[in-house]
């Protein structure tokens, strides 16, 4: 999960669920045990007016008149509101109208004491009180009575099954709205993270080297750094080329003053052709080191450019250079194939690479690129001999040729691995289809 909104609204969810179900459960637990509750204290009420009506006989019986039960519900059989009087045996010595069958308790309490619970007879679930109590006559004889009084339990159940079903209802719709503004509320926090990555995408597709606009404080000090830091490398850069200019520029003389002694008619012709020699692999050794150094190099937030029109530019140079070789120069690249390198690297990469695929090829040279998984794949190849047998990791060196009977100090492919290699690439020499030498770069989008 990389994305930072998903992560947030992950946590929020996670969080807020938590939240609701506990918020759920214990509302479900208060309103119960209220319920509970009230349904005891009914039926408490309900046991005082029974035994405030209620007479023992002499022998220890139960006497309640029907038209003094304090509920109408007691005197309809099967109503849903039942109470009966068990003896110290636990037989049932009295009973209301109501219930037809003596209820089955599995304990008694105490004298004094109340027992709520429910019940589970076939005919369904009852809520139970239970109390014990004494009695003692006239003459004295103690009686340990218990008075049960019970209410059918599926009117209640279903009330508390329609708070439930209201209950999470209402606070899964609660959790939702809440989602959908929290969703709106982190687009609104990270809308300044979005506009900075727009503006970086834009530094990218575009030569601005600048991140415009304003940030929140927590944001503005990285815009800041990176503004400068963008300002730093391109007058780093700057001052690179100037340098490497000025250098090249300062050795003009001294290298025009050693040509002229080279050609000078009173040295002797051995001494000539030493100095010549020299020059030349001075001369080479310079602009080995003047490409190496100039090289750009994988900058911060590089712009795209496109590859096609730069290799069309150079076969169309290069088909000049080479006319009376006839050398032909086939360019494969769609126009949307694009790469974040230095037009200047870019130029003098495919400039090296077709130059030396022409010079020991066999008249065609074929320069394909392609983007897969986001990396740039370019390969140049020609018809001619190849790179021959044996490891090909020598000739990225400088100095090292795989072909000497052509002219050249063998830097072109040390040049190109360079700048390759400053973008975090790979260069790898195979053999083609044709039979000729392939030169396969890959230069990574990230």
């Amino acid at each position: 999960m990389n994305s930072l909104r998903a992560r947030l609204l992950a946590a929020t969810a996670v969080l807020l669920l938590a939240f609701i179900v506990l918020t759920g459960v214990a509302l479900e637990t208060a309103v119960s045990e209220r319920a509970d509750q009230a349904e005891h204290d009914r039926l408490q009420g309900l046991s005082y007016a029974l035994l405030g009506s209620a007479e023992i006989t002499a022998d220890g019986g139960f006497k309640l008149a029907p038209r003094v039960l304090p509920e109408s519900d007691l005197t309809r059989p099967d109503s849903g509101l039942y109470a009966m009087v068990l003896d110290e045996r636990g037989e049932a010595i009295w009973r209301s109208p109501s219930l037809l069958d003596p209820l089955a308790l599995e304990t008694l309490p105490a004298v004094g004491e109340w027992q709520f619970m429910r019940i589970y007879p076939e005919r369904g679930t009852l809520i139970t009180l239970s109390f014990g109590f004494r009695w003692v006559t006239d003459d004295g004889t103690d009686y340990r009575y218990t008075l049960v009084v019970a209410e059918d339990a599926r009117t209640f159940i279903k009330q508390m099954q329609r708070f439930r079903g209201v209950l999470w209802t209402l606070l899964s719709a609660a959790a939702l709205i809440l989602l959908i503004v929290e969703l709106f509320i982190l687009r609104w926090g990270l809308a300044p993270l979005r506009r900075l990555a727009r503006n970086l995408a834009n530094l990218q597709a575009h030569e601005k080297r600048r991140i415009e606009g304003r940030y929140p404080d927590e944001i503005q000090p990285l815009v800041s750094n990176l503004n400068t830091m963008l300002s730093n490398d391109q007058a780093r850069l700057t001052r690179y080329r100037n340098a490497l200019g000025d250098l090249a520029h300062s050795l003009k003389t001294p290298m025009a003053v050693l040509r002229g002694l080279a050609e000078d008619e009173r040295l002797d012709e051995n001494q000539r052709r030493g100095l010549r020699n020299q020059l030349a692999r001075m001369n080479d050794i310079l602009d080995y080191q003047l490409q190496k150094a100039a090289a750009a190099g994988k900058r911060s937030l590089a712009v795209s450019i496109a590859i096609a029109p730069i290799a069309e530019k150079l076969a169309r140079a290069l088909t000049k250079v080479y006319a009376e070789q006839g050398t032909r120069f086939d360019v494969h690249i769609a126009a949307s194939v694009k790469a974040p390198i230095d037009e200047g690297d870019l130029t003098e990469l495919l400039g090296t690479l077709m130059d030396n695929a022409a010079k020991y090829g066999d008249g065609e040279v074929d320069v394909r690129a392609e983007t897969r998984d986001g990396d740039l794949h370019m390969q140049i190849d020609d018809n001619g001999r190849g790179f021959g047998e044996g490891s090909t990791e020598r000739l990225l060196e400088r100095g090292v040729r795989a072909d000497t009977s052509r002219e050249g100090q063998g830097l072109g492919l040390a040049v190109a691995a360079e700048i390759v290699r400053s973008y975090t690439g790979d260069i790898i020499l195979t053999r083609c289809e044709k039979g000729g030498a392939r030169v396969e770069i890959v230069l990574p989008a990230e």
